[in-house]
């Protein structure tokens, strides 16, 4: 039992290098897909680096990250095997100096085994999608590799150098000194070596065979583009109030629009809605405008009751009008839209507001937001009011 003890002391330290590089990027993945820290990446990694990068999950799938990561964490633990005999050798060296010897092995360890895993995932990419890329992950890698031993190989190191200081331990009084080889307190290096280099050379062999499976390109869906859709002015406005029997509907009548005018940017037409039905009907009050753009959608025009420099409003009463009879109103506005602008190209007119708007098509050099003006519904000139 004890030989036994005896023949695996040697290995304890480089289970316990592996160990702790493999563990602290466990931990960091695991406190970094659930928990309060999900969002302090930085942080976390600052305390567990990034020696197993997300990358190698995506690259590789669950068994071959597992193999992989299993050999790289061996490479580290063999070659820092092979280093941290040579930090021992010295039999006169203080505790403090195999200490610091052995944590700078820890690290050249640490970085030859980032960089055999960043060849492995290189392989395991290949080839590469630009040439640009190729050592993309290598550099990460080697980096994380370094702050780890910085981070996490003092315990090792500390590890070595109390094993070294228990072997030169001097004998007590009394006893014959035994004598001392040279390189006596020293593993034989050639071994971890062979290890490193077995399980360097089968981890550039197993990336690129256990790397995941691109998934096939599927060809996309060819859709037809479709049309956008024009939301132009209600057919019929809001109204605030029942509409009288007695007023003539949208149905009931002839929209039209004429007698342009212009002055020094001023604008001024009329507007004239005919009886078009078998019964005398009433208009009064102001018409129902909406406003449309020349590709038909709705424009952010008010209407404005009352006058303007081209217009005047009266105090008119309600307009009978028998079948064939005509009824105008006039608006006004001042032209604001120059080349290239959204201009109104509808104007939608109804008797009242609530009653049907019949479409008239109008080149109006007006843009939104904007406003016009309309007054009351009056008797066109070839009749008088009733």
């Amino acid at each position: 039992m004890g030989n036994s003890a005896h023949r695996l002391r040697p290995l304890l330290l480089p289970a316990t290098v592996a160990v702790l590089w493999i563990l602290p990027a466990l931990a960091r993945n695991l406190l970094l897909a659930s928990g309060p820290l999900a969002g302090a990446s930085s942080l976390v990694t600052l305390v567990f680096p990034d020696t197993l990068p997300e990358r190698l999950r995506y690259v590789l799938d669950g068994t071959g990250f597992t193999v992989v990561a299993g050999l790289a964490a061996l490479a580290v633990a063999a070659f820092s095997a092979v280093l941290l005999p040579s930090a021992g050798r010295d039999a006169g060296a203080s505790r403090r100096t195999a200490f610091l010897a052995g944590w700078a092995c820890i690290i050249l360890a640490s970085v030859a085994g980032s960089a055999v895993l960043g060849a492995g995932l290189v392989l395991a990419e290949w080839p590469p999608a630009r040439k640009i890329y190729l050592f993309e992950s290598l550099t990460p890698l080697l980096l994380a590799g370094a702050y780890w031993g910085v981070a996490w190989g003092w315990l090792p190191a500390l590890l070595s150098a109390g094993s070294a200081g228990r072997r030169r331990s001097p004998a007590l009084p009394g006893s014959p000194a035994r004598p001392q080889r040279e390189g006596s307190f020293a593993r034989p290096w050639f071994g971890p070596l062979g290890v490193f280099t077995a399980a360097s050379v089968a981890l550039l062999i197993l990336s690129p065979m256990l790397a995941a499976a691109p998934q096939a390109m599927t060809e996309p869906e060819v859709v037809p583009t479709q049309e956008p859709v024009v939301y132009g002015a209600e057919p019929v406005g809001p109204s605030l109030a029942p509409p009288d029997p007695q007023w003539c509907t949208g149905e009931e009548v002839l929209a039209g629009v004429d007698g342009w005018d212009a002055a020094t940017g001023h604008r001024g037409a009329r507007l004239t809605v005919t009886n078009t039905g078998d019964r005398a009907c009433v208009v009064q009050d102001y018409p129902d405008l909406a406003f449309e753009n020349t590709e038909g959608w709705v424009m952010n025009i008010t209407a404005v009751h009352g006058g303007s420099f081209m217009t005047q409003d009266t105090a008119a009463g309600p307009v009978i009008l028998e079948p064939g009879q005509a009824a105008s109103a006039e608006i006004g506005w001042n032209g604001t839209a120059g080349a290239g602008m959204a201009r109104v190209g509808t104007l939608l007119l109804a008797p009242f507001a609530g009653s049907l708007r019949q479409d008239l098509e109008v080149d109006i050099d007006l843009t939104e937001p904007g406003f016009l003006t309309v007054t009351r519904w009056t008797a066109a000139e070839s009749q008088s009011p009733g």
